[in-house]
């Protein structure tokens, strides 16, 4: 509990409301989903549409990590792109993904991944298919709350911990969204909005 008086610290903020500057990018790893900022119910948010595309789109960061660090986010999707898979290199496609990545001196960086999966339990991890350091947390599943508004949070530094074995958390270098359909060639959108990172 935070001492009386205490306030957050704001380490991360974007609610898409202002042009987003050039610290977001794309990040392709095949042809290029479309990512824009547009506004439903007069809210900014970030839309990400993806047919036969894998791309993500990102911000380079430098955050220190706290004692504590919570990220909170809102997103809706379309639909779960048919016949996707959360564990088969082909067939690997999801609507919507929040990622961390971690700053680390050897080898590939260590990545959360918190996804709406297609068919994985709530709360349940699993690796990327190409890659263990590529990690997912499943926070939604399937599409019985597709088409709604949703608000996540998650503790940032206990979910490293979990998922990498590690006491120590190194510190925060990106950032960002991944929508795609490279696998299943099914058009899939998503919408992300106020990505906020900060210590409780």
């Amino acid at each position: 509990m935070a001492a009386p008086g205490a306030q957050s610290e704001v380490l991360f903020r974007e609610d898409f409301e202002k042009p987003l500057g050039e610290r977001w990018k794309q990040v392709k790893f095949g042809e290029l989903t479309d990512y824009r900022v547009v506004t439903e119910n007069s809210n900014a948010c970030l839309q990400a549409s993806a047919n036969g595309t894998a791309s993500a789109f990102a911000a380079k960061v430098g955050i220190k990590p706290a004692s504590r660090m919570t990220i909170r986010w809102h997103w809706k999707i379309s639909a779960c792109p048919r016949n996707a898979t959360d564990d088969q290199l082909a067939t690997f496609d999801h609507t919507a993904r929040v990622f961390v990545v971690f700053d680390t001196l050897i080898g590939p960086p260590r990545t959360i991944n918190y996804v709406w999966a297609n068919r994985a339990k709530i709360n349940s991890t699993f690796d990327h298919p190409s890659s263990s350091r590529s990690r997912f947390i499943v926070i939604e599943t399937g599409n019985e709350k597709s088409g709604q508004w949703l608000l996540e949070q998650r503790d940032l530094k206990k979910d490293y911990q979990m998922l990498f074995k590690t006491g120590s958390v190194p510190k925060i270098v990106g950032l960002g969204v991944f929508t795609d359909s490279d696998g299943t060639r099914v058009p899939v959108t998503a919408w992300y909005g106020d990505i906020t990172i900060e210590t409780p």
